[in-house]
């Protein structure tokens, strides 16, 4: 059995905007799930499979949980013409179907487990681990976001070691974001987008990629990840670990996947354990802070 977490955000169709909870409302009702090609994870989703439900903004809430009826398919003309009701708000080539469906009386506050949930490392940018349309979850997180909707006080927050240094992680992934258009790669890389995400914080199984992007010029995938305090060789198996996932699960037609390590300092352990490994670059950032006097007249 696998858990999952369905991610559903405001929808625009009919020439209509639809919040997030109508959309999850409705989808409750069809007993259904739909998905697009390029959803990640859609692949893996299996029969008996467990899922919570997320609403995105303004809501940022658990909504319930359900059981999975079937495992991904491919709809046919029919199928979609009684799923849309005959209308194209729900239309979708792809979907699974639901069963043992839990809605909640009253969703809770996805912030307030934050702390706790293990898939989401960098604690700052919390919301962007909430888009990509399906991601995968321990056992674990899904006990504790499940239990949580019976007695949310139980989930306690967390004192972070160093607030200063998880401000500038925080910030860097949101700088990153933001200035990538303007950052020295060495290639010309843009973000993977798909219908649900944009290549920052990308599901991949029970892991998030920080960034996933493709090579302009050669079609290549890369993964980029951010070294986060950890030690240089669980840095360095994390990144293989996803380079290999993504390899598996995304890439077509002999697209080779490669590496950057985005870190603040190379140290010997680092520089060695990427020594050999032509598919993996290490490329370092400074932060240049300086206070200026001001002259009165």
């Amino acid at each position: 059995m696998q858990y999952w977490i369905f991610i559903v955000t405001q929808q625009n169709a009919d020439g209509k905007i639809y919040s997030s909870t109508e959309t999850y409302n409705q989808r409750m009702q069809d007993k259904f799930w739909g998905l697009g090609e390029k959803t990640p994870n859609r692949k893996n989703l299996q029969k008996a499979d467990r899922v919570v439900f997320y609403l995105g903004n303004p809501e940022k809430s658990f909504a319930g949980t359900a059981t999975l009826l079937s495992a991904s398919f491919q709809l046919n003309d029919s199928e979609k013409e009684n799923l849309s009701h005959g209308k194209e708000r729900y239309t979708t080539d792809y979907g699974v179907l639901l069963t043992d469906i839990n809605q909640w009386e009253n969703p809770i506050n996805a912030q307030d487990f934050i702390p706790k949930l293990s898939f989401i490392e960098n604690k700052g940018a919390w919301g962007s681990y909430f888009q990509g349309g399906v991601r995968q979850i321990t056992e674990v997180d899904y006990e504790i976001i499940t239990h949580g909707a019976s007695s949310p006080k139980t989930v306690s927050l967390l004192n972070y070691e160093s607030d200063a240094e998880f401000a500038l992680e925080s910030h860097l992934e949101e700088f990153i974001d933001k200035n990538w258009d303007k950052i020295r790669w060495g290639a010309k890389l843009e973000k993977y987008q798909t219908d649900d995400n944009n290549g920052r914080q990308f599901p991949a199984g029970t892991w998030s990629i920080d960034f996933l992007a493709v090579d302009k010029t050669t079609n290549d995938f890369v993964v980029i990840e951010l070294k986060r305090g950890q030690t240089s060789d669980s840095t360095v198996g994390q990144i293989l670990a996803y380079i290999n996932w993504v390899d598996k699960n995304i890439a077509k037609n002999q697209q080779k996947v490669r590496g950057i390590i985005i870190a603040k300092e190379i140290d010997d352990r680092l520089k060695y354990a990427v020594m050999n490994l032509g598919n993996i670059e290490v490329k370092t950032y400074k932060v240049n802070f300086t206070l200026s006097s001001y002259e009165q007249d």
